[in-house]
């Protein structure tokens, strides 16, 4: 594809600028105190075609050579004729490509200069610089119109790019959120599955020989916790690797799940004690149906990070794990065991476990509380209020 030089159209509107003043300007008959046409006024002509050419890139030349095309005029008495529009072009283009009060500066020069010439070699030109003084400031009025629509469309744009701009911003944040989102999933899910697996794994390995049972049932329950992190997992791969598909290919968990969390721990070995309170008649008010799914996903959660921990870091034998609805669409956990008192590195401040659990339920609009009890145990707390 050729490339047009970006100086290549405004000297063809100067070319023809010039063409243009000088035919018409050919047929003028010249006048008592006049003269006709010659060379050197065709010379000017050329010269005022080359100053509307400079009029976009060069105002204030283009003001200048009109300037000195004008007064040349004057003073060679030639008849009037097209080249004034020159002048006021040239103020025009000053007053669109700069401000009003250069426009007007160099209005006062042409004028001055005009006058001056038309003084010196004969008053019989005075009336035209006279004249010359109300075009000019028409001339310098349009300018400031053409401009102030210049500086609205550069506003325009410029708002425009800030608009795409941050609308790159949002999808990023939004990226970087929903990576966020994955990765806790991620966390939750296998840090579940794994401290499941361990334990079972650990319980198979000392009693299969004596009770080979007893390993068997271990062995089944591993089973059982890996397929369930494999099936998430998969579910939540394959939405990963093909946008189109819709989010419902991997259902986030929600309230109605913990009951069989609570059962998948147990069969681990810890024994859960659930206290769910979600029906229509509870005292609470409020139904498992009421509660969002973004509060009923982040529950689930907690409810799994903190029961991995429980298996991980605590010598407790069970947990107790309560779950109520409040006023409506509001929502209430509390998991704690019975200690003993230890460090309990899933809920380090600066792991993941703790703050991740946190960040989930204020992201959701809840309140987070978790640390140890005075009975030597740990308490975790996230409260939902309802919504209106």
């Amino acid at each position: 594809m050729i490339r047009v030089p970006t100086w290549l159209p405004e000297a063809a509107v100067g070319v023809v600028s010039a063409t243009v003043l000088v035919t018409i300007s050919a047929h003028i008959s010249a006048g008592p105190d006049s003269r006709g046409a010659d060379a050197v006024q065709y010379v000017l002509l050329v010269l005022a075609g080359a100053a509307i050419a400079l009029i976009r890139r060069r105002p204030r030349t283009a003001a200048a050579i009109a300037t000195a095309v004008l007064c040349a005029e004057v003073a060679r008495r030639y008849p009037d004729g097209p080249v004034w529009a020159v002048g006021w072009i040239s103020l025009a283009g000053v007053s669109w490509r700069t401000s009003r009060r250069a426009a007007l500066a160099w209005a006062g020069i042409m004028l001055a200069a005009l006058t001056l010439a038309a003084v010196v070699f004969g008053s019989s030109g005075l009336v035209l610089p006279l004249i010359f003084l109300g075009w000019s400031a028409a001339a310098i009025l349009a300018g400031d119109t053409l401009r102030d629509r210049r500086e609205r469309i550069q506003a325009l744009r410029e708002r425009a790019r800030f608009l795409e701009m941050t609308q790159e911003e949002v999808a990023l944040r939004r990226v970087a959120e929903e990576r966020l989102r994955i990765a806790r999933d991620l966390h939750d899910s296998v840090a579940h599955a794994m401290a499941t697996i361990n334990v079972q794994a650990a319980a198979a390995a000392h009693v299969i020989d004596r009770r080979p049972q007893a390993a068997g049932a271990a062995l089944v329950a591993i089973r059982r916790a890996s397929g369930e992190v494999l099936e998430e997992l998969g579910a939540m791969l394959s939405v990963l690797r093909d946008g189109s598909q819709q989010a419902d290919r991997a259902p986030a968990p929600g309230v109605g799940q913990i009951a069989r969390l609570a059962d998948s721990v147990a069969a681990s070995g810890l024994a859960v004690e659930l206290v769910v309170e979600l029906a229509a008649e509870s005292a609470v008010g409020g139904t498992a149906a009421d509660v969002s799914p973004a509060v009923g996903t982040a529950a689930y959660r907690i409810v799994q990070e903190s029961l991995t921990n429980v298996i991980r870091h605590s010598k407790a034998e069970k947990a107790r794990v309560e779950v109520a609805a409040i006023g409506g669409s509001g929502l209430a956990i509390e998991i704690s065991d019975p200690g003993p008192a230890g460090t309990v590195a899933g809920f380090s401040s600066t792991g993941v476990g703790i703050s991740g659990m946190r960040e989930r339920v204020t992201s959701t609009g809840g309140v987070f509380h978790a640390g140890h009890t005075a009975q030597g145990g740990f308490l975790v707390r996230a409260r939902w209020e309802a919504r209106s």
